[in-house]
């Protein structure tokens, strides 16, 4: 008989003034984000929603399977999710593959994140994607962190640019997180969502 670990259901529920992806903005105004999941020892199967600003649609789902695992002090993560709109309002693009791996280290107050996200074939009229992103976080004590990150995106049939942002974060209570950060990229010209701006999130994991 297979002795296989408890299954560990749990929800995050992050709720920001300005919905934020891959750097840039994707809302014109505050974003709720529901990612309920059940964790199975180290692999994690689930779903996300949250609401968009975009012609073509007023909302973002995905369903997902991950899998993270601890290797020589080196916390390593790989999750594939299939992405769909939601409110359609026109024919467009709507479901794509985005595929995610990620590495963390831990030293001493200072911890160490990277990550690239990987899409054949992203949403709306833009082809493959690549987005990698990479930054330190500095611990302040149990309840007080400070991070920075520098990020780049290439796109077929996109616009590439470099994202960047810096800000802390806190647990006021437990489970809730309250995070307070400086948005940025290097190309304004592209219009609005790619300018600066300060974002405030709460998140809060069961």
């Amino acid at each position: 008989m297979i002795d296989l670990p408890p299954l560990d259901p749990g929800i995050e529920v992050v709720v920001a003034s300005r919905g934020m992806s891959k750097g840039i903005a994707q809302s014109e105004g505050p974003q709720l984000n529901v990612r309920p999941f059940v964790k199975l020892g180290d692999f994690q199967i689930g779903a996300q929603w949250k609401n968009v600003t975009s012609t073509a649609a007023g909302g973002e789902g995905a369903v997902f399977v991950g899998l993270g695992r601890e290797v020589a002090g080196f916390q390593l993560s790989l999750q594939a999710a299939h992405k769909f709109q939601t409110g359609v309002r026109e024919p467009a693009d709507d479901h794509s593959w985005e595929f995610t791996a990620g590495v963390t280290r831990k030293l001493g107050r200072v911890t160490l994140r990277g990550s690239v996200v990987y899409s054949p074939d992203d949403l709306g009229g833009a082809k493959r994607s690549l987005f990698w992103e990479a930054g330190p976080a500095l611990d302040l004590g149990k309840k007080f962190k400070l991070t920075a990150n520098i990020g780049h995106r290439a796109r077929r049939n996109g616009d590439d640019y470099t994202s960047f942002s810096a800000g802390a974060s806190t647990s006021i209570v437990p489970k809730v997180t309250l995070d307070l950060r400086w948005y940025d990229t290097n190309r304004h010209e592209l219009g609005e969502n790619f300018q600066g701006r300060a974002v405030v999130t709460a998140r809060m994991a069961l």
